[in-house]
């Protein structure tokens, strides 16, 4: 069968979980429609699925790309600006916007390296534009420059990362990528466009002469260069995200959970906006407060404290704005109130962990330049107080840091080298380096917390370089086991997790959305669509399955 309109551009991908179902995207020469279409190869038959009205100015530029196991689909428009959309195949298609990125004009064609999930975009005169095809990828760039400055026309892309290139006024098919070669054709032709597949050992290649309405067709040896597989990186996804805060910019930073002892699905998430104060969300991502108590940073929760009043659990944060600890009191029903600013003598200060030592709350908190300072409290009938009773210093700038209770240890992320232990029933000992930064594990060491799993526990760490999170198993010598990331949940519209700073776990039951705990993580780029920062939920069970397969 045939598909009958006029169309300008089209790409395709098999549909995930599918071998004979090929998903095609197609824009409309007339309408600027984009018409998204299913190819059953086994029969033959065309079938579409929807059609896409274009808004306020016409698409001059389409791609797809596979991404885990969803399709992604990227056009351009005349205002130079590129859309990125979750392309869901389920029973009715449609798209969800993830980004848009300006890309400027005179854009002729784009494409996508599925395996290194590179986008390349062609412009006229001037080369290929090389950017992220991550949802959550940055938008920075770099040129494939054509220093001839052909009327470059169309780019085609293998998922191996070689592209072809072809251009109006040159007969010649360009080669790019893993190498740089070209393909003179015999006679003089206007090229439109490109397209290139591989099936075993041989390499087909296809174009469009426009001067003589030809399509051409050719089949070559399969000859590329060997490369280095590239590792899958093992991905789990968010089950619910928060409200995001109010502004944008770097201001959601850090997480702790308070587990509600007596209704545990009633459980809150706080979470510090570095902006603003600390805000209280539910367990289904609904900001229920928000204290404007200043440029907090970093916060964390204990327990059952006790005070005149009775036992109190109590969050302590890092304030910015006053280089102090902000204290907070929780009710038992939730309810967060600031109780008081404390003062510290450090001058920047930064992160920051409790920890309870001899039933005493303890608060250890960080400055800039490497210092730590830890905070014995006490509570008597005029409020909170806060006495200095040690200080040692990290090597460089550290943020991050948890504390084992039971085993009176506290860890420390030196956010460009690694992860310190520092016993804490021995003050005057020095911290030990446990864990570095390398191929793995890029900086910064941002935040962590530890997880049981069948009483073995597990530090996990953030690692922003490389927008992963890394598993320590603290009893097999802190081994580390993996690192894992945070991809789109498709089904429930959540986009995946970018340059984490803050993250909490807890293996305690939440109820029954959360039988096995809990991980809350912070997300510096949070989009579709695009948003302030906010917080993303993901499911202890989900995690305890990872730790499972790797340990």
């Amino acid at each position: 069968s045939q598909f009958t309109d006029h169309i300008a551009q089209a790409d395709w991908r098999f549909l995930p979980g599918s071998d004979n179902l090929i998903a095609i995207a197609a824009i409309d020469q007339n309408t600027s429609e984009l018409h998204l279409v299913t190819l059953d190869i086994a029969t033959g038959e065309f079938y579409l699925k929807a059609s896409v009205p274009s808004d306020i100015a016409d698409r001059e530029t389409l791609c797809l790309s596979r991404q885990d196991d969803t399709l992604h689909l990227f056009s351009s428009d005349a205002r130079g600006l590129m859309s990125h959309y979750l392309l869901n195949t389920g029973q009715t298609w449609q798209l969800t916007p993830i980004r848009q990125m300006m890309v400027g004009p005179d854009l002729s064609s784009c494409a996508v390296t599925d395996e290194s999930n590179t986008l390349l975009i062609a412009e006229e005169g001037t080369g290929i534009w090389h950017y992220s095809g991550n949802a959550e990828g940055e938008n920075a760039r770099t040129l494939d420059y054509f220093p001839s400055g052909p009327e470059l026309e169309s780019v085609a892309a293998l998922t191996d990362g070689r592209y072809f290139v072809v251009a109006t006024d040159q007969p010649l098919i360009y080669e790019r990528g893993q190498r740089h070669r070209q393909w003179p054709l015999a006679a003089e032709r206007e090229l439109k466009s490109v397209n290139a597949a591989v099936a075993g050992d041989t390499l087909y290649l296809g174009a469009f002469d426009e001067a003589s309405g030809e399509l051409l067709a050719a089949t070559l040896n399969n000859t590329a260069p060997a490369t280095s597989a590239t590792d899958k990186v093992y991905t789990l996804s968010a089950d619910v995200q928060t409200t995001p805060v109010n502004r944008y910019g770097d201001a959601a930073d850090d997480p702790a959970i308070w587990v509600n002892r007596l209704n545990p699905s009633a459980s809150l998430v706080l979470g510090t906006d570095k902006k603003y104060g600390l805000n209280v969300y539910s367990l289904t991502g609904e900001q229920l407060q928000s204290l404007p108590t200043g440029r907090v940073n970093n916060v964390d929760v204990r327990y059952q404290i006790d005070t005149p009043a009775g036992k109190q659990d109590i969050a302590v944060a890092s304030n910015r704005s006053s280089q102090t600890l902000s204290v907070y009191y929780i009710s038992a029903t939730g309810e967060v109130t600031h109780a008081a600013e404390l003062p510290t003598t450090l001058s920047d200060v930064y992160g920051l962990c409790n920890g309870v030592i001899d039933g005493q709350l303890h608060t250890f908190i960080n400055d800039t330049d490497g210092r730590y300072q830890q905070y014995a409290f006490t509570f008597t009938e005029d409020g909170p107080a806060a006495e200095l009773v040690s200080e040692f210093t990290l090597p460089s700038q550290p943020e991050g840091c948890v504390v084992d209770d039971a085993r009176q240890v506290l860890y420390m992320g030196e956010e460009a080298a690694g992860i310190w232990q520092k016993a804490l029933l021995q003050p005057l000992s020095a911290p030990r380096l446990i864990a570095t930064v390398g191929a793995d594990v890029a900086a910064d060491i941002e935040g962590m917390g530890i997880y049981t799993l069948e009483d073995e526990r597990y530090l996990v760490a953030s690692s922003q370089g490389n927008s992963r999170f890394a598993v320590y198993a603290l009893d097999d010598d802190n081994r580390l086991l993996g690192t894992f990331r945070v991809g789109i949940n498709g089904a429930r519209q959540i986009d995946g997790v970018s340059e984490t700073d803050g993250l909490e776990v807890t293996s305690t039951a939440l109820g029954p959305q959360f039988p096995d705990g809990l991980m809350v993580v912070q997300d510096g780029r949070n989009v579709m669509p695009t948003a302030p920062q906010n917080f993303k939920l993901i499911s202890g069970s989900k995690l305890a399955e990872f730790i499972r397969q790797k340990r």
